[in-house]
C-alpha cells in the first residue's frame, strides 16, 4: 500500500512539474545587434496570463514607445492556445555591451522573470531608415488623444470629453477593442452615442493623418478641485500593405497589434463665487426659464386642478432643485409628479423638467397662487441671476365644503351634511334590495367555465404545430424574414455588383439587425469579445462566429480605408450565408 502511495505522489509531482514547465515567460528582442541611432523592439512574451506585470529599468535606453499589449487566444482542434506581450521600441543611449534586465510577472500565484539580455550597440550607421516591421510602422502611426471643451469648468457647468484616434493612412484598421474605460469619479457622466464613425483627413504632429472620433462623453463635475480623468485605452488590429502584390493581383498585407491610450487628464473645477450668492440657491448653473401655469383657474369647490412648475434651458437640468409650491391651506396640494425632457448632447442637458402639482379647492372663494423664485449661476456672465413667476388666482365658486384632514381648516357646523367628495343630494331615495342568483356558484358557470379552459388548450396545440412546420420549412424561414432586412438586401446586392464602398455601411446595418433578431440584444455598440461571449451564450456555431467577425472586420477596414478593392462578391455571399443560419 505504501509502494502505492509513493508512485501515486510521484505522479502527481512530475504532472505538477510539467504543467510548471509548459508556463513560458520570456524576452523577445528584434536584433542582437544595432547602431547606436537604430531603434531595437523588446517584448515580453508569455503563453499564460499573468498579474502584476514589471519591466527592468531600461536604464541604458532611451524609450521612446510603449509598452503596447497584444493579446491573441484560439481554440483549434480541442487545443487551446494563448499568447500575451508587452512591447517597448527603445533606443540606444551609449554604445557598448548593453544588458537588458529581467521583467517579470505573477501567473498562478508564482512569480516568473526573464532572463537578461545583452545588445550589441555599435557606431551609427549610414541608414538606419532600414525596412520597418508592421509592429515599427503601427508603433509610429497611431495615437489616441483626449480633448475638454474646458478645462477649468465651474462646479456642475458641462464639460465635453472627445477621444479621437489618428492613424497614418499607411495603416488599414481591422477592428478595435476598449481595453480600459474611464469611470469617471466624482462626475455626472453620459456618453453619447456614435451612429457611424466619420474619418476625416488633418495633420497631426505636422504630419497628413486620418482622425475619428471613437468616444464623447458629457460630464458635470460634482466636486470642486483638481479632479483626475482615468484613462481610455484601446487595442487596435491593424494591417499594413507591403507593397508587393500576390498571384490574383490582391495587396500582400501584414498584420500587427497595438494598444493605444489617451493619456491621464485632469480638470480643475473652480468653486462658485460666494459673493452675490442668494440664500435660496441650490445648485443650477447654466442659462434657465421659469414657469408657473394652472391647467385651469376657475373651477368648481369639488373639481381638481393641474399647477405645473416648469424649468426649462440649458445646464444641469436632472441635478438641479426646482423650487416648491406653496398655496393656501384651504387648497390641498398632492405631491408633485416630476418628468422631465432632457436630451444630453455636444453642447450638454438642454430641455426643461417639471413638478406637476394636482390642487384641489375646498372651499369656495378665490386663492392668490404667489410668484415662486430660481436662482442659478450663469457662467457666461459669471454672475447669479434670480427668476421670478407670473403671480395668478384660482377661482372657487360653489359653496359646499369639502373633507379635510388638515388642523387648520375652518370649523364645519354641526348641522352641515357631511360630505363625500359629491355635492349631497336634496333628493329622497326609498332603496331596494335586489335579490341575485348565485351565477358564480351554478352548474352553468363551470360548465362554461371548462369549455373555455379546453378551448384555451385546443388553439395553443395548433399553434405550437404551426411554428413547427413553418420552422422546419425553408419556406416559412424566408417568409419570416423582416420586411427592412427584404429591402435591404435588394439594395445591398446592387452595391455588391457595382463594386461601391456604401456596401460595406449596408452589410454593416443589415448584419446587426439580424444579429439582433437573433439574439434579442442590440449588438452594434458591443465590442468583439462581448460579442462572441454573447453568441457563445446562445449556442452558436464556432464558425458562425468566424463568418461573423471576418465580415465584420472587413466593414470596419473598409470604412476607415475607404478601399474600392475590397472583395464585394465574397463578402456578399458570407452576409448571404450568415443571414440565412440567423435567421
Amino acid at each position: 500500500m505504501k509502494r502505492w502511495a509513493v508512485l501515486l505522489f510521484s505522479l502527481f509531482s512530475l504532472l505538477a512539474k510539467a504543467q510548471d514547465n509548459d508556463i513560458k515567460f520570456e524576452t523577445v528582442l528584434s536584433k542582437a545587434k544595432l547602431g547606436q541611432n537604430e531603434r531595437l523592439r523588446v517584448s515580453f512574451e508569455m503563453n499564460k496570463d499573468g498579474d502584476f506585470f514589471e519591466a527592468p529599468s531600461f536604464e541604458n535606453f532611451e524609450v521612446l514607445m510603449g509598452p503596447s499589449q497584444s493579446i491573441s487566444s484560439s481554440f483549434i482542434n480541442g487545443k487551446r492556445s494563448f499568447s500575451k506581450s508587452y512591447t517597448y521600441v527603445l533606443r540606444p543611449k551609449k554604445q557598448g555591451q548593453l544588458i537588458i534586465d529581467s521583467a517579470s510577472i505573477t501567473i498562478d500565484n508564482t512569480v516568473y522573470t526573464t532572463d537578461p539580455k545583452t545588445v550589441l550597440v555599435t557606431e551609427p550607421i549610414d541608414n538606419p531608415n532600414a525596412p520597418k516591421t508592421a509592429q515599427d510602422i503601427a508603433d509610429e502611426s497611431l495615437y489616441l488623444v483626449a480633448t475638454l471643451s474646458n478645462d477649468r469648468p465651474y462646479l456642475n457647468q458641462g464639460v465635453l470629453v472627445t477621444y479621437t484616434l489618428y492613424f497614418s493612412p499607411r495603416v488599414y484598421i481591422n477592428n478595435f477593442i476598449p481595453v480600459e474605460n474611464p469611470t469617471y469619479k466624482n462626475f455626472w457622466s453620459q456618453d453619447l452615442p456614435i451612429k457611424e464613425y466619420e474619418t476625416r483627413r488633418t495633420t497631426f504632429r505636422n504630419e497628413s493623418f486620418n482622425a475619428v472620433d471613437l468616444k464623447t462623453v458629457v460630464l458635470y463635475p460634482q466636486k470642486s478641485g483638481s479632479l483626475a480623468l482615468d484613462p481610455f485605452a484601446l487595442e487596435l488590429y491593424v494591417q499594413i500593405p507591403t507593397g508587393r502584390r500576390d498571384f490574383f493581383g490582391d495587396p500582400i498585407m501584414r498584420s500587427a497589434t497595438k494598444t493605444v491610450k489617451a493619456g491621464d487628464l485632469s480638470i480643475n473645477v473652480k468653486e462658485l463665487p460666494e459673493e452675490g450668492k442668494p440664500i435660496n440657491f441650490s445648485g443650477a448653473v447654466g442659462d434657465f426659464e421659469l414657469s408657473v401655469d394652472a391647467s385651469r383657474t376657475s373651477l368648481e369647490a369639488n373639481e381638481s386642478t393641474q399647477i405645473k412648475v416648469k424649468i426649462t434651458g440649458k445646464g444641469n437640468l436632472k441635478l438641479l432643485s426646482i423650487p416648491e409650491l406653496s398655496l393656501p391651506s384651504a387648497l390641498e396640494k398632492y405631491d408633485p409628479e416630476y418628468t422631465d425632457d432632457v436630451r444630453v448632447n455636444r453642447e450638454g442637458m438642454n430641455g426643461s423638467v417639471i413638478n406637476s402639482y394636482t390642487v384641489v379647492p375646498r372651499y369656495a372663494g378665490s386663492y392668490p397662487v404667489d410668484p415662486l423664485e430660481f436662482t442659478y449661476f450663469d457662467p457666461n456672465s459669471k454672475s447669479y441671476r434670480t427668476l421670478i413667476s407670473d403671480p395668478f388666482d384660482l377661482t372657487v365658486e360653489g359653496s359646499k365644503l369639502l373633507p379635510s384632514t388638515n388642523a387648520s381648516a375652518p370649523i364645519v357646523e354641526k348641522n352641515t351634511p357631511a360630505a363625500s367628495g359629491f355635492k349631497s343630494n336634496a333628493y329622497q331615495t326609498n332603496l331596494v334590495t335586489m335579490v341575485s342568483s348565485p351565477w358564480f356558484e351554478s352548474n352553468a358557470y363551470y360548465i362554461i367555465l371548462a369549455l373555455l379552459v379546453l378551448l384555451g388548450f385546443t388553439i395553443s396545440a395548433i399553434i405550437n404545430v404551426l411554428k413547427t412546420r413553418l420552422g422546419s420549412s425553408g419556406q416559412g424561414a424566408k417568409k419570416a424574414l423582416p420586411k427592412k432586412i427584404k429591402a435591404l438586401l435588394k439594395r445591398v446586392d446592387k452595391l455588391a455588383k457595382e463594386q461601391n464602398p456604401e456596401f460595406y455601411s449596408m452589410a454593416s446595418e443589415i448584419l446587426f439587425l439580424c444579429l439582433e433578431k437573433y439574439s434579442g440584444v442590440d449588438l452594434s455598440t458591443a465590442s468583439k469579445k462581448e460579442r462572441e461571449e454573447k453568441l457563445q451564450t446562445l449556442g452558436t456555431d464556432t464558425q458562425l462566429i468566424e463568418r461573423i467577425n471576418t465580415i465584420n472586420d472587413r466593414i470596419l477596414m473598409v470604412k476607415y480605408s475607404g478601399s474600392a478593392s475590397a472583395p464585394f462578391e465574397e463578402d456578399l455571399k458570407i452576409l448571404h450565408n450568415i443571414i440565412e443560419d440567423l435567421l
